[in-house]
C-alpha cells in the first residue's frame, strides 16, 4: 500500500466515523427536541462538505491523467460540489435526503468506471469500489436519521 492510498483510507474512515458518531447521538434524542433539530444541522453540513470532497476528487483524478472521457468526470465532479453547496443552502432534513440521493449518485458513478461507461483508467479499482462503499455508507447514516 502506498502513501496515497494510506492517506485516502485514513480519510475516508475518520470522515465516516465522524458522520457516524454523529448520527449515533441523534439517535438517542427524542424527535421533539431542539438539540435533535441542531444536531441534524450538524449532520447536514458535514455531508454536504463530504460530498464536496468526493465530487471534487475526481476532478483531481481527471486534470492528472489524459483519460478520454475525463472532460466528462470533471464535469460530473463539478455538478456534485453544485449539490453540496445547495444541500447547506436547505434546512437540515431536506439537506439530509438531497445529500443521500446525491452521495448514491456518486456511488452508481464511482461503479460506472468498472465497465468502462466512463474513464475505467481514471483511478484503481480499490479506489472507485472504497468510494462506492463510502459513499453508500454515509448515504445510509444520512437516511437513518431523516427517518427517524
Amino acid at each position: 500500500m502506498n502513501d496515497t492510498a494510506r492517506v485516502l483510507l485514513t480519510a475516508a474512515v475518520l470522515s465516516a466515523a465522524v458522520v457516524a458518531m454523529l448520527a449515533w447521538r441523534l439517535v438517542r434524542l427524542e424527535i421533539d427536541e431542539a438539540e435533535r433539530l441542531i444536531g441534524e444541522l450538524r449532520l447536514m453540513q458535514w455531508a454536504g462538505v463530504l460530498l464536496a470532497a468526493v465530487g471534487a476528487v475526481p476532478i483531481g483524478l481527471a486534470v492528472a491523467t489524459a483519460a478520454p472521457l475525463a472532460h466528462l468526470d470533471i464535469a460530473l465532479g463539478a455538478i456534485f460540489v453544485g449539490i453540496a453547496g445547495f444541500v447547506m443552502q436547505r434546512d437540515p432534513r431536506e439537506g439530509l435526503l438531497v445529500a443521500c440521493t446525491a452521495l448514491l449518485a456518486h456511488a452508481l458513478l464511482d461503479i460506472a468506471h468498472r465497465p468502462g461507461w466512463l474513464a475505467a483508467d481514471l483511478a484503481p479499482r480499490w479506489y472507485t469500489v472504497g468510494c462506492a462503499v463510502h459513499n453508500v455508507l454515509l448515504a445510509a447514516l444520512c437516511f437513518l436519521i431523516r427517518r427517524r
